[in-house]
């Protein structure tokens, strides 16, 4: 029913080997502990180079054994129906082959299907709930380390759920990034330009984000772990200690984390909950909090929004939870949470500048508008906005050769405006504008067109303003009557 290691490795290089234009296998820089190869594939179509990466990762812990499957079923997806045009279909939630399409054609996704080769292999042939890696601890009868807590996030600070002693489940090994298997994920992170990360656990049917160590607020950036008080194999000693987030990073995190658990449940209805990863329990060195931590740490990482996915529900026993008898439908649903990851990756501003334009001065300046709009509540609400629409309304216009141009000629005027002091917007760019949101209304989808309105009445006063007077307004009056995410209705 589940794959062996050997068996994991088979399906990567069959993919590959069929398929390779699509896909690559390739071996990471580190074996296991027990020196067995350790292998990744990169899946893309098309060319072009400063494609955003995302990684996925699985099998992280030993007995969580569905998770490096469906990784590899991912693959086979993406590929197949890139490949006939199909569409993906998981139960009542169906993926239009166009998605898959703009998914492999835009990012470079990275997969590696299973992190601690020597801990399933354990698994399968000795101790069907062992957890950690193989590693000998010297000095005790006690082996393994757990590979979700080795990394350079607060290693060693035993908040809740980890340990310093060798016997733990929870142990977070000798020193820093002490295991090759994290260090593989370490090294991946640090060499494909990763912006979105997913770490695939089971079981409990969660969505997690950063934090996990402390609680997170948005509103007092002095409070970072760079500079926070510790003691190795101590608690944080500050019981009032609160991570600082950014409000617009947060924001992502929420939105992001909110349309995988409503694309989980379009497969079959299951209810899984977005939460912070201290809402599980509190922990230190998970990878996925490291993916996000690494900017904050070293300024000259990029930013990556690191999730955690824990797959499936509690069926009644321990080992039934980490291994059920059919992970089939808990599959199907897993995939499609990760393929809306891979659709929110996507930035539509980019995409048609580099796709359509070919440079990047229109696409930087607008870039910069963006990251300013996140200094407000209201101005966040845009960006969630857009991003909402984004995903369905791009493929229409990349599918349309006429609103390809269209799109072309605006984001154009759109740059140079945000890239000259004191130009403003003229009248004949906002109405050319506002007809484009017309002709999108009409070939998009009609739950769309209430927030497409929205966007119309706002661009309708924006003719003959500066660039900094319609900034300020958004941010001072948010999409009052549009549905984003986290906002009710009025």
């Amino acid at each position: 029913m589940y794959r062996t290691v050997s068996q994991l490795d088979a399906a990567g290089s069959t993919l590959a080997a069929t398929q390779p234009q699509l896909c690559t296998q390739f071996s990471l820089p580190e074996s296991s502990v027990q020196g067995r190869p350790i292998r990744a594939l990169r899946l893309r179509a098309g060319g072009g180079d400063s494609r955003r990466g995302v990684l996925m990762v699985g099998g992280t812990h030993a007995r969580e054994l569905m998770n490096p499957d469906l990784l590899i079923e991912l693959a086979v997806d993406l590929v197949a129906s890139y490949r006939t045009g199909n569409d993906v279909v998981l139960g009542n939630r169906t993926w239009p082959a166009a998605d898959i399409k703009l998914i492999l054609e835009t990012l470079d996704l990275y997969l590696l299907p299973c992190v601690n080769p020597d801990g399933r292999h354990y698994v399968m042939t000795v101790d069907g709930l062992w957890r950690k890696n193989r590693r000998d601890n010297p000095g005790t009868a006690c082996d393994g380390v757990d590979l979700n807590r080795n990394a350079d996030l607060l290693w060693g600070i035993t908040e809740g759920q980890t340990s310093c002693a060798p016997c733990s489940d929870v142990y977070c090994g000798p020193s820093v990034f002490s295991e090759p298997e994290t260090r593989n994920v370490q090294h991946l992170l640090g060499s494909h330009g990763i912006e979105c990360f997913a770490d695939v656990h089971s079981y409990s049917e969660l969505v997690l984000h950063p934090w996990g160590h402390a609680p997170t607020q948005t509103n007092d950036p002095t409070k970072r772990f760079t500079i926070l008080p510790t003691t190795a194999c101590q608690p944080i000693t500050d019981p009032s200690y609160a991570e600082y987030m950014m409000p617009r990073d947060l924001m992502r995190f929420e939105a992001v984390g909110d349309r995988m658990v409503q694309a989980i449940a379009d497969v079959r209805g299951r209810a899984y909950t977005r939460e912070f990863g201290l809402g599980l329990y509190p922990t230190t060195g998970t990878l996925s909090d490291y993916a996000y931590a690494r900017h904050i740490a070293e300024g000259a990482q990029n930013k990556t929004y690191g999730f955690t996915v824990e797959t499936g529900p509690w069926q009644g026993s321990v080992a039934e939870s980490f291994h059920p008898a059919n992970p089939e439908p808990i599959k199907r649903e897993a995939e499609s949470g990760l393929l809306a990851l891979l659709q929110q990756s996507i930035c539509a501003i980019e995409l048609i500048g580099w796709r359509l334009l070919d440079r990047d001065t229109e696409v930087l300046a607008l870039r910069r508008i963006r990251d300013e709009l996140g200094g407000t509540e209201e101005g966040r609400s845009w960006i969630a906005l857009f991003e909402q629409l984004q995903a369905p309304l791009i493929t229409i216009v990349l599918g349309n050769p006429e609103l390809a141009g269209r799109a072309a000629r605006i984001l154009t005027a759109a740059g140079a405006q945000v890239g000259s002091d004191g130009a403003i917007l003229a009248p004949e760019t906002a109405s050319e504008a506002l007809q484009f949101v017309d002709v999108l209304a009409g070939h998009g989808r009609e739950e769309l067109r209430p927030d497409l309105q929205v966007v119309r009445e706002r661009l309708g006063a924006f003719a003959g303003l500066s660039t900094a007077e319609i900034v300020r307004s958004l941010m001072e009056q948010g999409p009052a009557h549009a549905s984003v995410p986290g906002r009710p209705e009025v």
